[in-house]
């Protein structure tokens, strides 16, 4: 797993190599393979004069820790936030700016996140607070479980400090104002973890992969969450083959359409407890799957869809009929998945199996008010 460091950044480049510290005394210590700073224009410029080179502090820091692992970062390593006139910005002082470098970020995040077997380190301790809340933001949408937020905590004394960038291995004096010295033994640096909530897991993959700006991205995903937080009805009309869940169409093969609707007729006609006005938890309608009573299984099913579509005269052993039957639900919930272009969002209508291995019932998730069947 390669670590990689996205780093806020204004007018003080110290907060890179504090923030390199901090990680360094983890424990286990990380140690990025390669630094993102991200910053204005000036901010490039600093970093330039000040961390870059072999006079630069990134290099000594490196040097007097002496990391066997090499930490690339150098000016390639530098994004320069634009703003909406495209030029490098100096500040945030519009909204125009403030929504195209949210683009800007979104994009970048979105293209690292995207890189497999990497693990992201995200530091706001640097640049403009919008910066590090737009930062935030993104890494709701995109991050992973593994990714990241930091801030980082310097004492006050050596925070505004010109010639602060990391606690030293031995301790140095500082000059300041009156002839006075700050003595580096007294410093404290404290990597401060932000917990932030994780939505990629709840958000389709195209809407993941698509180049969207910021706000295109908060709409979409804000829509899509919306719909998990419903149950749409479930419509299936036999004469013309079709099934509609709110307004979506799901495409489905001949058995899968009949075997979707014997499953349903189940619900809403043999409900082994009627009165009971909603499904919730119920799964006594569920059909237990062996292969003892498979034969007794399939006529059920294939009586109430009206076609012998689970039947295979080809095989006499009894267990391939089964293994067929779950292959069927599988492709059934696939097709699910397909029309609604989102595992979770299918996931609410599938097939659901329960039970152990060997005594699994299989019936619909969807509660039966939702279901109507039309012949």
């Amino acid at each position: 797993m390669r670590d990689l460091l996205v780093a806020l950044c204004g007018l003080t480049p110290q907060v890179i190599t504090e923030t390199l510290w901090a990680l360094n005394q983890q424990r286990p210590s990380v140690i990025p393979d390669k630094i993102f700073i991200v910053t204005t224009q000036s901010g490039s410029k600093a970093c330039e004069r000040l961390l870059f080179g072999k006079r630069g502090k990134l290099y000594s820091y490196q040097r007097e820790y002496r990391s066997t692992q090499s930490i690339r970062c150098g000016p390639r390593n530098v994004i320069i936030l634009r703003g909406s006139d495209g030029n490098p910005v100096e500040d945030l002082r519009t909204q125009r700016d403030n929504l195209a470098v949210a683009d800007q970020l979104a994009a970048f995040i979105r293209d690292l996140t995207a890189i497999p077997n990497t693990r992201l380190h995200c530091s706001v301790a640097g640049g403009r607070k919008t910066m590090g809340v737009i930062l935030a933001a993104v890494l709701q949408v995109y991050g992973r479980p593994e990714d990241r937020l930091y801030h980082v905590l310097v004492s006050p004394e050596f925070e505004s400090q010109p010639e602060f960038f990391y606690i030293p291995k031995r301790p140095r004096l500082l000059a300041i104002r009156n002839r006075k010295f700050l003595d580096t033994v007294n410093a404290r640096i404290e990597l401060a973890e932000i917990p932030y909530v994780r939505l990629r897991a709840y958000l389709p993959n195209d809407l993941l992969k698509q180049a969207l700006s910021f706000t295109e991205l908060v709409a979409r995903a804000q829509k899509h969450l919306r719909a998990l937080e419903r149950l749409e009805s479930v419509r299936i009309d036999i004469s013309s083959g079709r099934l509609l869940i709110g307004e979506t169409e799901v495409k489905f093969s001949p058995a899968q359409f009949r075997l979707y609707t014997a499953f349903a007729r189940i619900k809403t006609e043999k409900c082994v407890e009627p009165a009971r006005t909603s499904c919730d938890d119920c799964t006594k309608c569920y059909a237990a799957v062996t292969k003892a009573n498979w034969d007794a299984v399939r006529e059920q099913l294939e009586n109430i869809a009206g076609d012998r579509f689970l039947w295979a005269a080809d095989s006499q052993d009894p267990g391939i009929a089964p293994a067929r039957f779950r292959t069927l639900i599988s492709k059934t919930n696939q097709a699910l998945v397909k029309g609604f272009k989102s595992k979770q969002l299918a996931e609410r209508y599938h097939i659901r199996s329960d039970g152990l291995r060997g005594e699994t019932c299989y019936g619909l998730a969807v509660d039966k008010t939702l279901l109507r069947v039309e012949s």
